[in-house]
């Protein structure tokens, strides 16, 4: 176990064991392999070959350097729709739902190419052309921020995927950090984004973070900076385990199903009735979570005890005036968004823990860029936390149809 792993299991145990079993009106029980049909122990392109789409694994490589792992699940020719997930996240959480359920299974039955882009530093995405090992502590790997994959990353998907597919532009769907990388990629080339997206969803989206009431948050933010601590002593990664080790967690995690109430609630927020099939969670301890670099989650830390304010990283005092010319981080300059005209839909949630409702206002505020043919709207979803976007139970009834609606409309006019 990694240095990042047992500081984890050290948190675990003092401050999230204490809230298993604080489930939402839900009886608890063992998952068998009856379940989830076996689900958790099938590989990615198993699972979906046996529900009769294709599954196609691409590899791109950044300019800086990083191979990124790309999934396209389709049942022939569409249109290219990217879902982009968000942090400590994998492309599999658009098929952790099941077969019935997911995201991913309900656009490609929609007529959508789906492609699922693996972020840098997560399982999926774990090499380097310059050779960089993932797994040495003072590693030049880990050297990146949600800044960089806005920088590098975006850029090369929607080349890689417009390419592969023929296409003018994609459309473009984010969740939590995967909306970041959007907006600063908007911010800094607008027209770029006017010349490559069609539409853009921001599910939960992530700029403005002042949480609430996430417990988990505000741990590790406010009173154990135990993120902050790591990064100073160059532990630089988190929860990143190969794709062998998550297997592993498969037996463990069908005997407690409950562990799901102490770690995912606690982070993005609490609901009055579980909008999450319980039987997916050994599916999700068998894929996921991926991991990120310290220095990322620092950096998302760091804008929470700003405030809220969305600045660049804080390397402290004498070297913040090396980099920025200033003794304080600078705030990113969005004013680049007035320029882009994407038609674009927000979806926020009531029991969001980590994007609240002052944080989508101001979003939609930066968003707005001031013209009267522009296409900006919003859908807040009642009893809805942060991972029920891609996990709930009734997103197929109660959001997917209207992002579907929104992208062909959009595409349309």
């Amino acid at each position: 176990m990694g240095s990042s792993q047992k500081y984890f299991v050290i948190v675990f145990v003092c401050f999230i064991f204490p809230h298993v079993g604080e489930s939402a009106n839900q009886t608890l029980r063992k998952v068998s392999a009856t379940d989830d049909n076996g689900d958790a122990s099938k590989t990615v392109p198993d699972f979906v070959h046996e529900h009769g789409f294709n599954f196609e694994e691409h590899k791109v490589v950044t300019e800086d350097g990083y191979v990124l792992s790309l999934w396209r699940i389709n049942r022939g020719k569409g249109v290219p729709l990217i879902l982009q997930h968000g942090v400590l996240d994998t492309a599999y959480t658009f098929l952790l739902a099941g077969p019935t359920r997911c995201p991913a299974f309900y656009f490609a039955k929609k007529g959508y190419d789906v492609w699922m882009p693996n972020s840098r530093g997560q399982t999926y995405s774990l090499e380097h052309k310059k050779g960089y090992k993932w797994y040495l502590p003072f590693s030049k790997f880990w050297d990146f921020t949600f800044y960089d994959m806005a920088r590098y990353d975006f850029s090369t998907i929607i080349e890689y995927v417009k390419k592969t597919t023929d296409s003018q532009k994609v459309s473009y769907v984010g969740h939590s950090q995967g909306t970041t990388t959007y907006i600063l990629k908007a911010s800094l080339d607008p027209e770029y984004i006017n010349n490559n997206i069609n539409v853009f969803v921001a599910l939960g989206p992530a700029l403005y973070i002042k949480p609430q009431n996430s417990r988990a948050a505000d741990l590790v933010a406010n009173k154990v900076r135990l993120f902050d601590w790591m990064y100073s002593f160059n532990f630089n990664y988190f929860w990143v385990l190969p794709e062998w080790v998550l297997k592993l967690t498969e037996p463990f995690c069908r005997s407690f199903p409950e562990l799901y109430h102490g770690i995912v609630p606690f982070i993005g927020g609490e609901t009055k009735r579980l909008n999450f099939d319980i039987r997916r969670w050994p599916s999700l301890c068998t894929k996921m979570p991926g991991g990120t670099s310290t220095k990322n989650l620092v950096h998302w830390l760091q804008i929470i005890r700003a405030g809220g304010k969305f600045q660049m990283f804080d390397y402290g005092a004498r070297k913040n005036a090396e980099v920025y010319g200033q003794e304080t981080p600078k705030e990113y300059d969005l004013s680049g968004l007035k320029q882009v005209n994407v038609p674009t839909l927000v979806v926020s949630g009531s029991n969001d823990a980590l994007i609240t409702d002052e944080s989508v206002r101001k979003t939609m505020t930066v968003l707005n860029n001031g013209k009267s043919d522009q296409v900006l709207e919003l859908i807040k979803l009642d009893d809805y936390a942060h991972m029920d976007f891609i996990w709930g139970k009734d997103c197929i009834k109660k959001l997917y149809p209207h992002v579907d609606r929104f992208i062909k409309r959009a595409l349309r006019d």
